[in-house]
């Protein structure tokens, strides 16, 4: 039988110097005789105990952090935590962060060079609220570098000293977001495929946001409630990680809506709003006006590896509305400034408590202190308006 191991070594004194004897190697510890020979002493010997009787393997040293990898890293935080939402607008927000400083140390990325990159935003003629916003999240990224021990919490502290512009100390002033004209939305409508004009009718019905009705599908429409209210529980939206519920509420107008793409056959499990089905409505209308092709002609060769996909994106929304007021002649507008239409409407004629549930404003403490009530409001509204 093998003779246990109990011995711990001990420590030995060479003149003034401490050291202790492992795997027949000699490790020195520090002056004789003080707290600091001591601490290297425990240490060692935990370390020596963990690692089976063993002297532990040499720590390398790892290079310093640039400011790429930092931001590079955070924005591959982002994309797990916040999904395709967030990370496209975090990598257009570093571009330049990246192009100016790039290579050189995180830790030596400063105030001072943060208001370089503030200032460049502000030669491109970035509006101020936008520099505002952009600044912030680079400030966030070396928080967040800082939490995982990629740069030292220094560097967060003095870039988070950097105070936001206020107005008149640059970038572009922006007037406030406004409701769409009804009569240019009457026009843009006519123009738009049907998909489109069914999220824009259901936007100004629903109070949603864009994103949120892009991936709808019957199945996840509820239809088993009592009363002329049908709802939608969404379980990826804006306010998830603060443990937020968000419901969208549909009125008998925005059924009738919802019904015209959930034709008898059509998979229950696919988006109802499909940028296929546009585009084979489109085919169709060149069709009618002999502007269509060929029963012999042969298909065009691919030349890129674009796709049409079956659902919108926020982006593919935002053009096809865009390319319709083109078409019609009038300013163009985003697909979120139609919330505000329903916004303004449901605040001027329910009051600003029954907007803030329908529009999925309303606080976590709000929510829970009113939230029978504000469901059964939101429900007799939304039967009332649509």
């Amino acid at each position: 039988m093998p003779r246990l191991k109990t011995r711990t070594p001990r420590i030995y004194r060479d003149r003034d110097y401490a050291y202790v004897k492992l795997d027949g190697q000699r490790v020195p510890l520090g002056r004789w005789g003080t707290a600091e020979a001591q601490e290297a002493y425990d240490r060692l010997i935990a370390e020596w105990l963990a690692n089976g009787r063993k002297v532990p393997a040499p720590t390398v040293e790892t290079e310093p952090q640039t400011v790429t990898e930092v931001l590079v890293a955070y924005t591959r935080h982002v994309d797990q935590r916040y999904g395709s939402t967030k990370a496209p607008t975090i990598r257009v927000v570093f571009r330049l962060a990246r192009q100016l400083y790039g290579s050189e140390p995180a830790e030596a990325f400063g105030p001072k060079r943060l208001r370089v990159v503030r200032d460049s935003m502000i030669a491109a003629g970035l509006a101020r609220s936008t520099i505002n916003e952009r600044i912030g999240w680079l400030v966030r990224a070396f928080k967040w570098a800082a939490s995982h021990e990629l740069c030292s919490e220094r560097i967060y502290r003095r870039l988070a000293t950097v105070q936001g512009l206020r107005r008149g100390e640059g970038g572009k002033e922006t007037a406030k977001i406004k409701p769409v004209p009804c009569e240019d939305i009457r026009r843009v409508r006519r123009r738009m495929a049907r998909p489109v004009r069914g999220l824009i009718d259901l936007q100004l019905l629903t109070g949603a946001r864009p994103g949120e009705l892009l991936n709808l599908s019957a199945t996840d429409i509820d239809r088993s409630g009592s009363g002329e209210v049908w709802t939608y529980k969404l379980v990826q939206h804006k306010a998830a990680r603060f443990d937020k519920e968000r419901t969208i509420y549909f009125g008998p107008r925005a059924q009738r809506i919802l019904q015209q793409f959930m034709p008898p056959g059509r998979a229950i499990d696919k988006p109802l709003f499909s940028p296929r089905d546009a585009f084979a409505e489109a085919m169709r209308r060149r069709c009618t006006i002999g502007k269509g092709r060929r029963p012999n002609q042969k298909a065009n060769p691919v030349t890129t590896g674009r796709s049409i996909g079956d659902a919108y994106t926020t982006a593919s929304y935002r053009r096809a509305i865009n390319y319709g007021c083109k078409a019609a002649g009038v300013p163009d507008f985003g697909p979120h400034r139609l919330r505000h239409n329903a916004a303004t409407f449901l605040r001027r004629q329910f009051g600003l408590d029954v907007a803030s549930v329908i529009l999925g404003h309303s606080t976590l403490a709000v929510t829970a202190t009113y939230a029978e009530l504000n469901d059964k409001k939101a429900r007799e509204v939304i039967a009332c308006v649509g």
